[in-house]
């Protein structure tokens, strides 16, 4: 047991599954060979029983985006089937480095552009996985998290735009009002409060 200091003896929701984003493939890679080695390595009392009984040899998906459509517009497809998988997708809103071509000029990706790629993934599921869970480490449109007078209420309505669409549990990071989750109560929310440590070395 080179990763664990306990036998894990819980039965999977089911077959694990890893889209990384474009804003986060190096990230997603990383995590897909943890997660590899580590249950190429453990003992488990279930190893042997049908929900365990496929030991992939990865967990990674690839999501292909930005195909060049003349318009402008974006769209993705995923390379395999996800169907009866547990997913799990990484997204950072707030990676700026991206760039993609528009009519011959070179932008640069907004949270905006980040969040329309989580909503395509999330259609070219389809609704096939057993679950979606969606990790986001900076939580999109956070600081917008309350009205003040006309005002959209960003956060809100993303939430329960990809709740909407099938998505289970919504991983975060130190979220700037945790109590934006009272907009998707009946689902999944959970952030993460990060030691200075850990978020210094990232």
């Amino acid at each position: 047991m080179l990763y664990e200091e306990k036998i894990i003896d819980t039965i999977p929701v089911g077959p694990l599954g890893l889209i990384p984003l474009k804003s986060c493939r190096a990230m997603g890679e990383k995590v897909d060979k943890y997660l590899t080695d580590w249950r190429r390595e453990r003992e488990s009392e279930h190893k042997s029983t049908i929900a365990l009984c496929r030991l992939p040899e990865r967990f990674l998906y690839y999501f292909r985006q930005h195909a060049e459509i003349g318009s402008g517009e974006g769209k993705g497809a995923l390379n395999e089937s996800v169907r009866g998988d547990d997913i799990y997708i990484l997204v950072d809103v707030c990676n700026h480095n991206l760039t993609y071509s528009l009519n011959g000029m070179v932008n640069h990706m907004s949270p905006d552009d980040h969040f329309q790629d989580l909503k395509r993934v999330i259609a070219a599921v389809g609704g096939k996985a057993r679950r979606i869970n969606v990790i986001m480490p900076f939580l999109y449109e956070s600081r917008q998290h309350k009205r003040t007078g006309r005002e959209s209420l960003d956060c809100a309505l993303a939430l329960k735009e990809i709740v909407d669409m099938g998505v289970e549990n919504i991983i975060t990071f130190d979220a700037h009002d945790p109590r934006v989750q009272n907009a998707i109560p009946l689902k999944g929310f959970e952030t993460v409060q990060p030691i200075y440590q850990l978020s210094s070395t990232c």
